[in-house]
């Protein structure tokens, strides 16, 4: 007769404590707010708002405690996204991402692409949205059926043609977005009134980039940062609300950083 075996403890390990898993996404949560938010607070304090560094800090710490709270729902709910997605895992699961990836860039691509060509060509805001929409779904449709075909035939190559097919394919991805970053840093360049805009569009990339790092699996159970890191959150989240009541400073987030504009209204308001 033989004992049954005690469950691994690496499970133990990588699972960790309800506690020490929140402390650590808080802890997480706040550097990828204090990153996230400066690019807007250096756009902020050029705005004349304080006096030299003193007022980039200011900007830095109001808009880091805006983003807190966001960046630590997104980490919690991207942490649990990614334990869902173990389900899809297995074999071919690296063609899938790589797939789901391709289309991603593919249909950011033809999205911009579209939307210039109706915006040379339509002069009327409302059949150029109606046109938009509907283009975007053929355009997703038709994008993601492609990247399953090409996916299919990656599957069917050898492991030699598939790494090189796998390469080209990637570059001229990347080089198609730099191309569209490119447009659109020229774009909001030459035409002031899209400052803002793209201030939002870097703002969020810089949200979205933080919150996948804070959610990485092998960050989930740090006992220092889950230590250190929610104190100096509190303090930080504190700092900011405070700071949140300088009016300058908040005309000058709702102009040159209206992405953290809502979070920063909410908390005023309280």
């Amino acid at each position: 007769m033989h004992a049954s075996a005690p469950p691994p403890p690496s499970t133990v390990d990588e699972s960790g404590s309800l506690v020490l898993r929140f402390g650590t996404a808080v802890g997480l949560a706040l550097i990828a707010a204090l990153a996230c938010a400066l690019p807007a607070a250096l756009r902020v304090s050029s705005s004349g708002v304080g006096a030299g560094a003193g007022g980039a800090v200011r900007a830095w710490v109001a808009l880091s405690a805006a983003a807190l709270a966001p960046m630590v729902g997104a980490v919690v709910v991207l942490r649990g996204a990614g334990e869902g997605l173990k389900a899809f895992g297995g074999p071919g699961a690296e063609l899938r991402a790589f797939g789901a990836a391709l289309w991603l860039a593919s249909l950011l691509v033809t999205l911009a692409f579209f939307g210039s060509v109706l915006r040379a060509t339509t002069h009327h805001h409302a059949l150029a949205g109606v046109t938009f929409a509907a283009g975007a779904v053929a355009l997703a449709i038709g994008t993601a059926l492609v990247c399953v075909r090409i996916v299919a035939v990656l599957q069917g190559v050898s492991a030699g043609a598939r790494r090189a097919l796998v390469v080209a394919l990637g570059s001229l991805a990347l080089l198609a977005i730099a191309w569209v970053g490119v447009r659109f840093v020229s774009a909001a360049a030459g035409d002031p009134a899209s400052s803002a805009a793209a201030g939002t569009v870097v703002d969020v990339l810089a949200f979205a980039l933080g919150a996948l790092f804070a959610a990485r699996r092998s960050l989930a159970t740090r006992r220092q940062v889950a230590l250190i890191g929610p104190p100096i959150a509190v303090f930080v989240a504190a700092v900011g609300v405070s700071t949140m009541r300088d009016a300058p400073l908040l005309d000058a987030i709702d102009e040159r950083a209206p992405a953290f504009a809502p979070v920063v209204d909410l908390a005023r308001s309280h």
